[in-house]
């Protein structure tokens, strides 16, 4: 069964509808609040965000470094939420 969330960007207040089915970027762009992205498969890191509140499952493609997802950064080109969530942008 879906499950339904809400991401909140904490940097700008905005907030959009996420879907564990869809990934944190298709949501933010689907919802026309565009984070940016190069190559939307986990290989570059350029859409890296801090995930500060919630949980996520993030399967990347080596474009991010252990040290950031020790630190709370993910990927929103390769990651579902699990919950409600909250990042903060670049």
């Amino acid at each position: 069964m879906k499950q339904d969330f809400t991401c909140k960007i904490k940097n700008t207040g905005q907030t959009f509808p996420l879907t564990e089915e869809e990934t944190i970027l298709v949501s933010s762009h689907q919802a026309e609040i565009p984070l940016k992205y190069h190559c939307n498969a986990g290989h570059c890191g350029i859409c890296k965000v801090k995930l500060t509140q919630g949980e996520a499952d993030m399967q990347h493609a080596g474009g991010i470094s252990r040290d950031d997802i020790k630190n709370g950064y993910i990927l929103p080109c390769c990651t579902h939420p699990l919950s409600n969530i909250e990042i903060e942008v670049q």
